[in-house]
């Protein structure tokens, strides 16, 4: 352990009575104790004082997480996130070269095509100090990218849109353990936004932003330009009368994302939006910062797609006992991944109303 205070702080989370094990994904989706955030604490602490035999088998456990911060949300103990000692211990994971496979393979792909898609194409439309990022999500989803575009040409000033290709966040290199790599993304992307003389970027997802805003400062990367999600974005054209909008007669449920809920405490305006819309909102038992996981938080996605399969499975459930008649989210990511229960991003239901003229 690099000092004092975190061995201390990761004994009192090894010796704590696991009551956050209630609110992870992970444990709830799987009923297995060793994937809880106490148990995982622990191994990490026997680890440091190599009581560890089977190195592989830990560093898998240390890739059986979701990254998604339910752990902190309910944790006893200030300034301590065991997401930091998990993500050192995926480092160390990624130099010995002890990977799951999974997990390399994305790496791989990365290295060879600058994003986890392997997609080619790179995209630049429009002009302006106004940029919309997209992000390799995005990218993948054409509908949302369409809905987007459509909303962005009733807006009132000049937005660039850029992405593809080898310009990427760096989040599943992050996750991966690729600190070098991630470092060396997280410079190109500077270097991109920096040669569009750009002031304002909109990004649908929040992973991206949470990357850009938090850990690029981390390694020494510092853009000195505003990041605003999307739905910022929308609500403001919405409130401003800059889009105007039909009213719906349906019942719609918000699932909210991870990293937008609990990291970006964005919870209330992608609600209003959608009341905005004339929809009945219809919530879940578990919302705002306390809904659980898609499954797709580049966290998790990054290490065990069986695991994510059974955390997705659980949400899913979850939000159908709402018998809402139209599910939303506001990330293309976990719109990919409840894919199965006909999810639909909140800059597409936006998009569909909107009248012309």
């Amino acid at each position: 352990m690099e000092n004092k205070k975190e061995l201390e702080q990761i004994t009192n989370c090894a010796l704590c009575a696991n009551m956050c094990k209630h609110g992870c994904p992970v444990y709830l989706a799987t009923g297995n104790e060793t994937v809880t955030p106490q148990k995982k604490a622990r191994l990490i602490l026997y680890e440091k004082k190599a009581f560890i035999e089977d190195e592989k088998g830990f560093f898998d456990v240390m890739f059986q997480c979701a990254m998604c911060g339910a752990c902190k949300l309910n944790c006893l103990y200030d300034n301590f996130d065991l997401r930091d000692f998990i993500q050192k211990e995926r480092n160390e994971a990624f130099k010995k070269g002890i990977l799951p496979d999974e997990t390399r393979k994305r790496v791989e792909t990365f290295a060879r095509f600058g994003n986890p898609n392997g997609e080619r194409r790179l995209i630049q439309k429009g002009e302006g100090e106004i940029g919309y990022f997209i992000s390799c999500s995005t990218y993948s989803d054409q509908q949302l990218l369409k809905a987007v575009e459509r909303i962005l040409a009733k807006n009132g000033d000049h937005v660039q849109e850029f992405g593809g290709g080898d310009i990427c966040c760096g989040a599943p290199l992050y996750y991966a353990g690729d600190s070098e790599g991630f470092k060396k993304a997280a410079g190109k992307m500077k270097e991109k936004i920096e040669q569009r003389k750009l002031q304002k970027v909109i990004i649908s997802c929040p992973t991206c932003i949470k990357m850009m805003t938090e850990i690029y400062p981390e390694v020494g990367v510092h853009l000195d330009i505003e990041f605003i999600h999307i739905t910022k974005f929308l609500h403001t054209l919405l409130k401003e009368g800059k889009i105007t909008v039909n009213k719906v007669n349906a019942t719609a449920t918000f699932h909210d994302p991870c990293i937008l809920a609990k990291e970006l405490g964005i919870t209330t305006i992608p609600r209003d939006i959608i009341k905005m819309l004339g929809f009945e909102l219809k919530e879940p038992i578990y919302l705002g910062k306390e809904a659980h996981c898609c499954g797709g938080v580049p966290g998790g996605r990054i290490g065990d797609s069986k695991l994510v399969s059974k955390v997705n499975a659980m949400r899913i459930n979850e939000l159908k006992e709402t018998a809402a008649d139209v599910y939303i989210s506001a990330c293309p990511t976990c719109k990919a991944v409840l894919s199965d229960m006909d999810m639909k991003d909140i800059a597409e239901v936006v998009a569909e109303q909107i009248i012309d003229g």
